[in-house]
């Protein structure tokens, strides 16, 4: 059988086990929490400073046993990253093996059937929403999208299975706006969101220089690379700054493709896949100025107080950027953000991918380009944005 039929039936057989698990009457109901936790590297920055205030409603001092739930590699870059509450244990599960893989999905549930009274689910997501349905906790409570999803059908079923408690954001409200609500829904009356940290990293470049983000989870939310190009001549032009690339694994290519686009080839230095995580955050840490798409790099940047431009889409509007926080101190920096409104924004909220209801902009998605939101932003945006942040140091 071959690896494609393999998982095509695994798939299929976890769905007819969720949609059975889904009328399970016994329940588990004890004082452990489970925080499933399926996002990735710029989402666990945005929840890095609440971590602490889930221990403040679940205390070990009264028997809670508190545990969160995320992907291998973002606990490495977690922990290596930021500092984070002694009072959680940090469990792995491997998000994308467990909706490919029955057998592993079984192991998976088995092992946190009977085990935890209460699930939240801090921002869905099929996998997340699949762990939920298959468990038998006595809550499940999910910080929801903020408008129904309507498509596909059995994505937007498994939504409405997963939970019997939901908390539903307004959709202009940012990540951290979400994560008090959650909070203040659980029992945190008084959750006041602030900016998340790093840990301070060792300076790895001398001198002053810039980084470019020029990569992001997904091709959609790439603003053109020619763009890039533009803006890095304007920071070596105008300011004498070196460019810094960073970068997840897989991004690599965008430094030749970036390259390309630029007068001085010699003064773009790429770390794209190439760093360790402290690395990474030191290079970010270390810069006079970062600017990039919706990615890790630019919640990093804020996280270590640095001043950066985030160019963003509006597939799904105000949830990541532009940053609204409670509480500002001293030495914070709020990112400056770019967008390009247009009727059909928040897409992504209402048709679980980029590009729902607006057929040329799909089209561009499957092609591997940028949405049509993130084209339109021009360069002369960007550039305003940088004269802001650098001439008011």
């Amino acid at each position: 059988m071959n690896m494609k039929l393999q998982e095509i039936i695994s798939r299929i057989r976890i769905v007819i086990d969720v949609l059975l698990s889904s009328h399970n009457k016994k329940v588990c109901d004890n004082k452990t929490v489970v925080i499933v936790f399926q996002q990735i590297f710029g989402d666990s920055i945005l929840i890095q400073s609440f971590l602490e205030m889930y221990t403040k409603l679940y205390p070990k001092t009264e028997g809670y046993n508190l545990i969160f739930l995320a992907r291998p590699s973002i606990l490495r870059f977690m922990k290596e990253t930021m500092p984070l509450p002694a009072d959680i244990k940090y469990e792995e599960l491997d998000f994308k093996k467990f909706l490919a893989d029955y057998g592993y999905y079984k192991q998976i549930i088995n092992s946190y059937k009977n085990k935890a009274g209460t699930i939240i689910i801090p921002g869905t997501s099929l996998s997340a929403e699949i762990f939920s349905c298959a468990v038998n906790s006595k809550r499940k409570i999910g910080l929801v999208r903020s408008m129904k999803l309507k498509s596909p059908f059995l994505r937007a079923l498994i939504s409405r299975l997963a939970y019997n408690e939901i908390v539903t954001p307004d959709k202009r409200e940012m990540m951290f706006e979400r994560h008090c609500k959650l909070l203040r829904y659980l029992g945190l009356k008084d959750c006041k969101s602030q900016l998340p940290e790093l840990i301070k990293q060792p300076a790895l470049i001398q001198g002053n220089y810039a980084v470019i983000c020029p990569g992001s989870s997904k091709s959609e939310k790439c603003w053109p690379i020619e763009k890039f190009g533009k803006i890095a001549d304007y920071l070596m032009d105008k300011y004498a700054l070196d460019i810094h690339l960073c970068g997840e694994s897989g991004e690599e290519h965008y430094s030749d493709d970036l390259k390309k686009h630029v007068r001085n080839q010699e003064r773009i230095i790429s770390h794209i896949g190439a760093t360790s995580y402290p690395e990474w955050a030191s290079i970010i840490q270390h810069a006079s100025i970062v600017i990039g798409n919706d990615s890790a790099s630019l919640h990093m940047a804020v996280a270590g107080r640095i001043p950066s431009v985030s160019i963003v889409g509006v597939y799904d509007k105000y949830q990541f950027f532009p940053y609204k926080v409670d509480v500002l101190e001293d030495g914070d920096i709020l990112p400056v953000t770019v967008m390009e409104d247009l009727p059909c924004k928040w897409c992504r909220t209402l048709g679980y991918d980029a590009g729902f209801g607006n057929p040329e902009c799909k089209k561009r998605i499957k092609q591997g380009k940028s949405a049509l939101c993130l084209e339109r932003i021009s360069e002369n945006r960007i550039t305003e944005a940088i004269d802001g942040l650098l001439n008011a140091i």
